[in-house]
């Protein structure tokens, strides 16, 4: 089995002077990345921080990111940080994690600087991108040692990365994945990537979707990558059209922004080739949207922080035509890798039959091998062999996994069970709408009614009968939402999924919490 150490000194002998990677005036080579990473592997040694030591980044995208998780070569452990988190919750990661060091981005000084009394474990703090007084430079680092290759033995099972999961319910958990993990991930044949690939990274890294299933996966191909510090729409289109992008990797909110832009026919898209989707469903309309506009480019992964890559739904899938059950499958994340075992399972972890809804279990290769420091959590989530999702889904007759809600986000309104998601994609089918997202509130009568939170496209207009009228018209009546409110933005994780909790809490406050 391969490891980091094996993809990163191979792809600098097969490619020493291609461009890995290209962000802003910045460039660099597979071989240029590779001594840079020996280098600072040698630096750290140098300062007591080795094999098993946790190496935290604080920083928007960057090619030094792919640095931080290149200290698996001599069996460091990375942990990337949310750069949106706020002080009281990076103390927490910081903590939590034990990191040994801390590097970061000078837009985070201040906000490291107010916790610093309180990260009690980190004995060194580094900045990318300057010099700082109280903190060693990340370039004199690499320039003061040599690009001496690591001795450590690193074998498949060693850890070489903590993501910590989105925290939008408790305080975020932090699954440990090994080489053996992001290996298996990088090595999916259905994404195609070759050297020949440029591709447009612009999900956060410290996300699983933007780093161990694209980052990470166009590196092991030897395509080349040009980074974004974050998203922003404009930029990418032009990025598109200017570098010939063939590849880019979005979560759909991303999506629905591009598509929503004034001067989207404006650029020449003609480059890309795969436009993959992850980390939440793509609502059908908004889906079908963007095929008429992209063209047949589009591909879903569905994953977790804990599993990685579970199912796939192929770019020969996304078609507009077709019979309608070929159609209907748009409205599915795809059929289960064939490098791994996904099943559908009731309370008691035994099938469900074709087409029932129950909990998704997978088992893989690229299954996280726990969540740090959390032994109570990690019996309870891994169950003989096999990773528990807490996303109820269906399978059809032909292996086709239809995603019905997060267990938590199912509705109970007068022992009837709602599916957030089902109300969702009939809103995503109104002309007005751009986002939603749909909560239980408290409800006297029958326990929890239906909320819907919309948001509207830019110059669009609807009131709230409109919007519950519209829904009424293609669901049965007790799913339809009871209330409307229109918001100007949904609060949304780092990498772009929608915070129901957030959402919900403010409904719930003196009102007993709901158990499902």
């Amino acid at each position: 089995m391969r490891t980091l150490r094996d993809m990163i000194n191979d792809n600098a002998l097969r490619h020493p002077d291609k461009i890995a990677f290209k962000s802003g005036a910045e460039s660099y080579t597979f071989g240029q990345v590779n001594r840079r990473i020996n280098s600072l592997t040698n630096a750290l040694a140098d300062l007591g921080i080795g094999k098993g030591d946790r190496v935290g980044i604080l920083a928007y995208n960057c090619p030094r990111h792919f640095e931080l998780f290149g200290l698996a070569k001599a069996g460091l452990v990375c942990v990337p940080l949310n750069c949106r988190s706020v002080g009281r919750e990076l103390s927490y990661l910081i903590n939590h994690s034990e990191l040994s060091a801390l590097v970061l981005e000078s837009d985070f000084i201040d906000v490291v600087d107010s916790i610093r009394d309180e990260l009690k474990g980190v004995r060194e703090f580094v900045c990318l991108d300057g010099a700082v007084q109280s903190m060693r430079s990340y370039e004199q680092l690499i320039e003061d040692y040599p690009p001496d290759e690591p001795t450590d033995d690193v074998e498949p099972d060693d850890p070489c990365v903590l993501f910590y999961t989105s925290g939008t319910t408790g305080w975020p958990k932090g699954a440990i994945h090994t080489h053996r993990s992001l290996v298996a991930e990088a090595s999916f044949p259905h994404r195609g990537l070759s050297p020949d690939d440029v591709v447009l990274c612009v999900m956060p890294f410290f996300h699983v979707g933007g780093s161990a299933a694209h980052m990470i996966p166009a590196f092991a191909a030897g395509a080349t990558m040009v980074v974004h510090r974050r998203f922003d729409e404009a930029l990418v289109l032009e990025t598109i059209e200017r570098e010939k992008v063939s590849y880019v990797f979005l979560v759909p909110t991303m999506i629905l922004r591009l598509l929503e832009h004034p001067a989207f026919d404006d650029y020449d898209l003609s480059s890309l080739r795969a436009v993959g989707y992850t980390g939440a469903p793509m609502p059908v309309d908004a889906l079908r949207r963007g095929i008429a506009r992209f063209g047949e480019v589009f591909f879903q992964e569905l994953g977790q922080t804990e599993t990685l890559g579970m199912t796939v739904l192929r770019r020969e899938e996304h078609k507009l035509d077709g019979s309608p059950k070929i159609l209907r499958r748009l409205e599915s994340v795809g059929k289960p890798l064939t490098e791994g075992e996904l099943r559908i399972v009731d309370d008691d972890g035994r099938d469900v039959p074709i087409g029932e809804p129950g909990e998704i279990v997978a088992r893989s290769d690229r299954i996280m091998q726990g969540y740090w420091r959390m032994p109570e959590e990690t019996a309870s989530t891994l169950r003989d062999g096999w990773l528990h999702t807490g996303d109820v889904g269906r399978m059809d007759a032909d292996g086709y996994v239809y995603l019905v809600d997060r267990k938590k986000d199912m509705i109970i309104s007068g022992g009837e069970n709602i599916y957030s998601r089902e109300v969702e994609e009939v809103l995503y089918m109104h002309p007005a709408v751009l986002e939603a997202a749909v909560v239980g509130v408290p409800d006297e009568k029958w326990g929890e009614s239906v909320k819907a939170i919309v948001v509207l496209r830019r110059g669009a207009g609807a009131s709230e009968a409109e919007i519950i009228d519209f829904c009424r018209e293609h669901l049965a009546s007790y799913k339809k939402p009871g209330s409307v409110e229109f918001w100007s933005e949904l609060p949304k994780t780092g990498s772009g999924k929608i915070k129901k909790d957030e959402i919900r809490e403010p409904y719930w406050m003196g009102h007993e919490k709901r158990i499902h």
